[in-house]
């Protein structure tokens, strides 16, 4: 529940703002095919001038603030939209493309369908939903898309290089996710991409923990899934390391696995392949080191090894990224890859305090949880990491943890 009278921060809708840019609430954005495309006319809908409601909201752009901004080619009141579109589309054969998958604005969509549908003089000759061809446009990003993701990635990068500097025992989940989000606001981020996941021990087997009101302990792992938003794009990035600064014997054997199956996945990213067939070597991978761990027999059959990696590996290898953290999520994973996508490769082992291990190193790994994450643009020769320094190896988290003795 929230305050009644307490203001909460707008968020464009992605597919809105990567059309036009417009930052307002209340917005529309028509298109309209003239003489067949890609000639068109852009038709923005936004709020309009008010003094009363800038003097306690801040200040609107109105019609002609929004078409200089944006430099669509006409702009109007949103009060006029319904109107509008009887009055000049109710009354002509037309095709629609509308986002009939997701209602983002129930008054607004309720207007349009309304206007449209409902007209006794309406003749649309069809409707077809435009999600899944814009985001096939903003899978693939231009060079200005990710030089702001670049920029994303490294705020990231340096965010967890200070976070984990911060890191020592009884330090509260929630404080060492202040020290993250301070970082990233005074390096340039406007906000956060989502709620940071900040799970100390076995909390680090939930996968969308995000209470962090726990208190660090000591020989405790914090699992810390986090990322920055900057001018509209995002990162996403994983880091897992020791509250006190060192690895345990077993705790360094299953953080290093599951480094190398990320280092692996990485090279493997490039032009042709699929985030589907990078999931599936990474399970393979994954299925190998755990035999090699002692977490699952070498004796193992096909159907138990699966069964065990559905366990201790239960999400995919990574997802698309972009303006969204899971970015344009109407494109499948079984696309094929190509120069200017950008995907993660995060891959986990979770492993569950009752779960049957086969050494005595490999019990040091029940209730651990541990997932690494990278931010990947596909490029014509393979891939770049976007925050490439964030670090990552044992050698670079104790350094900077237990070998300064910060933690």
């Amino acid at each position: 529940m929230g305050c009644r009278v307490c203001r909460y921060r707008f968020h464009q809708g992605t597919d809105l703002l990567y059309m036009t840019g417009f930052q307002e609430p209340d917005a529309v954005l028509l298109l309209e095919s003239t003489g067949g495309l890609p000639e068109h006319k852009s038709i923005l809908y936004v709020r309009p001038r008010d003094p009363h409601r800038e003097l306690w909201d801040g200040p609107r752009a109105g019609p002609d603030g929004a078409a200089a901004f944006t430099g669509v080619t006409e702009a109007y009141n949103i009060d006029e939209l319904g109107a509008h579109l009887e009055q000049k589309y109710s009354k002509m054969g037309f095709s629609v493309w509308y986002c009939t998958e997701e209602y983002v604005h129930p008054d607004h969509d309720d207007v349009i369908i309304n206007s449209l549908t409902n007209s006794p003089h309406s003749h649309i000759d069809n409707v077809h939903t435009y999600t899944q061809l814009l985001h096939k446009l903003r899978l693939v990003k231009s060079p200005a898309e990710l030089n702001l993701m670049r920029k994303a990635g490294q705020i990231a990068a340096s965010a967890f290089r200070e976070t984990m500097h911060s890191t020592r025992p009884d330090v509260m989940e929630y404080q060492l996710e202040s020290v993250f989000e301070h970082h990233c606001k005074m390096k340039g981020a406007q906000t956060l991409s989502f709620p940071p996941v900040v799970a100390g021990g076995s909390r680090a087997n939930c996968l969308h923990y995000i209470a962090n009101n726990r208190e660090l302990r000591a020989g405790d792992l914090v699992l810390f899934d986090a990322g920055c938003e900057y001018h509209g794009y995002v990162s996403d990035v994983t880091r897992t390391w020791p509250v006190s600064g060192q690895f345990t014997a077993g705790q360094r054997e299953l953080y290093e696995a599951v480094l190398r199956v990320k280092q692996a996945s990485i090279k493997a990213s490039r032009p042709g392949v699929t985030l589907n067939q990078l999931n599936r070597s990474a399970a393979n991978m994954i299925s190998s080191e755990l035999q090699a761990l002692g977490l699952v027999p070498r004796n193992s059959s096909a159907s138990e090894l699966t069964q065990a990696i559905n366990k201790l590996f239960p999400h995919h290898l990574g997802h698309f990224l972009g303006m969204d953290t899971h970015d344009t999520p109407t494109v499948d994973r079984d696309t094929v890859l190509s120069p200017g996508m950008v995907i993660t490769i995060e891959p986990g082992v979770y492993v569950p305090r009752d779960w049957h291990v086969l050494t005595k190193t490999a019990k040091e790994m029940l209730g651990t949880g541990i997932r690494i994450e990278d931010d990947v643009v596909i490029t014509e020769s393979g891939c770049e990491v976007l925050n490439a320094n964030c670090p990552q190896t044992v050698a670079e988290i104790t350094e900077l943890c237990g070998g300064l003795a910060k933690c």
